[in-house]
């Protein structure tokens, strides 16, 4: 494994231990990447949870116009679901990694 993946992976794993410790006992069955467009989908979930990507070690944030930039956890049509409300694109200066 090269230095770079093992750096790749190791934010990986902290931004999850972060939403993990967020989110609680909360187990998604489902989950959602939302795109230009659809970020109030989210808003009409039953909400449990927001994590904004800012307050995960590591998480890139969302600088594209109307990309929220957060997970929103809760639950779409009674499914436990996490959400993410915007990403992130290699345009605004993010490595394809």
């Amino acid at each position: 494994m090269m230095d770079d993946e093992l750096c790749g992976y190791d934010r990986a794993m902290k931004a999850l231990d972060c939403l993990c410790r967020a989110a609680g006992d909360f187990k998604p069955r489902a989950a959602v990447v939302l795109g230009s467009g659809l970020g109030d989908f989210a808003d009409r979930m039953q909400i449990e949870a927001v994590i904004p990507y800012g307050e995960i070690e590591g998480f890139p944030r969302s600088t594209a116009p109307g990309h929220v930039g957060r997970y929103v956890i809760g639950y779409v049509a009674g499914v436990p679901t996490v959400v993410m409300q915007g990403r992130v694109h290699y345009y605004e200066g993010y490595e394809m990694e």
